[in-house]
């Protein structure tokens, strides 16, 4: 059963349909009925991703749920912090080891992905950054290793501490 909450913003859409159309402005009327049709909110949700890439950031999972407490207690959304730091390596002031943050095997430690959506731009222009930086760095880094990389230490987290099993 629908909520209130949702029973409200449906009836909203309607409203806003119908105002449409009476002030002469059918075309987006039609845009609103769209939504209101089953499975018509995809329709935002492709709007919303387009351009946009997932990128799977693997690690432990005690890790992966420490960096989410941290965005949260510090009311900062992960992706806009993978963005900053996929923007400081392009920029030359942030460059992970080869090795950094790289969790030890056969800890019995749980691992999992922790998914972020960028820009597929801003992943064109790191993509070109890695090429252009690989003789100074030694190694071509992967957008997932400098993500990672970056969250542990914007948010100050003692990789160590957390990933020993």
């Amino acid at each position: 059963m629908p909520s209130k909450k949702s029973s409200d913003f449906v009836n909203d859409l309607r409203a806003a349909s119908a105002r449409l159309a009476e002030v002469g402005s059918p075309e987006h009327a039609a845009t609103v009925d769209k939504l209101l049709v089953p499975g018509g909110w995809e329709l935002l949700r492709t709007a919303e991703l387009a351009g946009t890439n997932n990128i799977p950031i693997h690690m432990p999972l005690v890790l992966r749920a420490a960096i989410q407490k941290a965005a949260q207690n510090s009311d900062s959304k992960i992706r806009d912090d993978v963005a900053e730091g996929l923007e400081a390596f392009i920029a030359g002031t942030f460059s992970p080891a080869s090795n950094a943050y790289r969790a030890r095997r056969n800890t019995g430690l749980e691992t999992g992905n922790l998914n972020v959506r960028v820009d597929g731009r801003l992943k064109d222009r790191f993509q070109d950054a890695v090429e252009a930086r690989a003789a100074e760095l030694g190694h071509k880094p992967a957008l997932s290793l400098v993500a990672k990389a970056w969250l542990i230490e914007k948010y100050q987290l003692p990789f160590e501490d957390i990933t020993r099993a």
